[in-house]
C-alpha cells in the first residue's frame, strides 16, 4: 500500500445537491491533512491578484500535484457560445460580471493531491478500477448555481440530465474504491453532475437564482438548437495531476 498524503479543495469542485432546482451549496469537507508552507514570505503561486481574486484552498509545496479525474467538455463550440451569451445577458440584465470557466469539464473525483512519487502506482490502480467500462452519452438538464464551501466563489453551471446520471454513479463508485485504497477524499454521497460554465467571486447565488428564469430561456435556446452536439458519447475519462494528463480508453 502507497500513503498518499491528501486534502480535501473546493476551489475547483463545487459539486453536491442543489437546495432548489436551481441552487447547490457545497458540503463541508475536511482538511485531513495541512501541507506546511515552507516560508512565511507570500507564495505566488497564492497570490489572489495573479488569479482574478481566487484564493487557494490549499498551501502550494514543491512535490504536492493538485489532482481530480474528469470528463473534457472543451472541444464543443456550442459551450462557447453560451458562455458568450450568458455573459452578455448577466452584464446587461443583471449588471453581473461573470468569467469564463477555461477549463470545462465534469468531475468524477473530488480535488486532491498527491506526491510526484506516488503518481504512477496511483494513475495504474485507477486504471485497472475502471476496466471493462462502456462507452455511454450524457444528455444536459438545465442551469444551476453553486458555491464552493468557503462562499469565495459562485458558479453558473449546467446539470447532466437525470437519465444520463446512472453512468456517471457506477463510474464514481469504481473512482471511490482506488480513492479509499490510497486513503483519499471519495466523491459526494449524492452527487449534482453539471459542467460549471461561468464564476464570480463572493456568494452571488441569490441574485442568479432570481434572475435564473431569463438565463434559463438563454440556455434553452441555445440547447434545442445544439442539442447533438451538446450530448455527447463519452469514449474516455481524463486525469490531471499537476500539469501531467492521462487519458483511460473505455470500451
Amino acid at each position: 500500500m502507497h500513503k498518499i498524503q491528501q486534502y480535501s479543495s473546493s476551489e475547483s469542485d463545487e459539486n453536491d445537491d442543489p437546495q432548489n432546482k436551481h441552487s447547490a451549496r457545497l458540503p463541508p469537507s475536511k482538511e485531513l491533512l495541512r501541507v506546511p508552507t515552507t516560508s512565511d514570505a507570500p507564495d505566488s503561486e497564492s497570490d489572489p491578484f495573479k488569479h482574478q481574486g481566487r484564493v487557494r484552498s490549499f498551501a502550494h509545496e514543491r512535490g504536492i500535484w493538485a489532482s481530480y479525474v474528469f470528463i473534457d467538455y472543451n472541444e464543443i463550440d456550442a459551450f462557447d457560445d453560451l458562455q458568450n451569451q450568458l455573459i452578455e445577458k448577466s452584464m446587461k440584465d443583471l449588471d453581473l460580471e461573470l468569467n469564463r470557466v477555461d477549463n470545462l469539464h465534469l468531475s468524477l473525483t473530488k480535488t486532491f493531491v498527491l506526491r510526484h512519487h506516488n503518481i504512477a502506482a496511483f494513475v495504474e490502480n485507477m486504471r485497472s478500477a475502471i476496466s471493462g467500462t462502456k462507452r455511454f452519452r450524457i444528455s444536459l438538464s438545465d442551469l444551476a448555481v453553486y458555491t464552493n464551501e468557503e462562499n469565495t466563489r459562485t458558479f453558473l453551471a449546467v446539470k447532466v440530465a437525470d437519465q444520463s446520471c446512472g453512468p456517471l454513479s457506477s463510474l464514481v463508485e469504481k473512482l471511490d474504491t482506488s480513492m479509499r485504497e490510497y486513503k483519499l477524499p471519495t466523491f459526494y454521497k449524492d452527487p449534482s453532475f453539471h459542467i460549471s460554465l461561468l464564476w464570480c467571486l463572493g456568494n452571488r447565488r441569490q441574485l442568479l437564482d432570481d434572475n435564473m428564469p431569463t438565463l434559463q430561456e438563454t440556455f434553452s435556446a441555445l440547447y434545442e438548437e445544439e442539442y447533438c452536439d451538446m450530448n455527447i458519447n463519452v469514449k474516455m475519462l481524463n486525469f490531471k495531476c499537476g500539469n501531467k494528463y492521462y487519458s483511460f480508453d473505455l470500451l
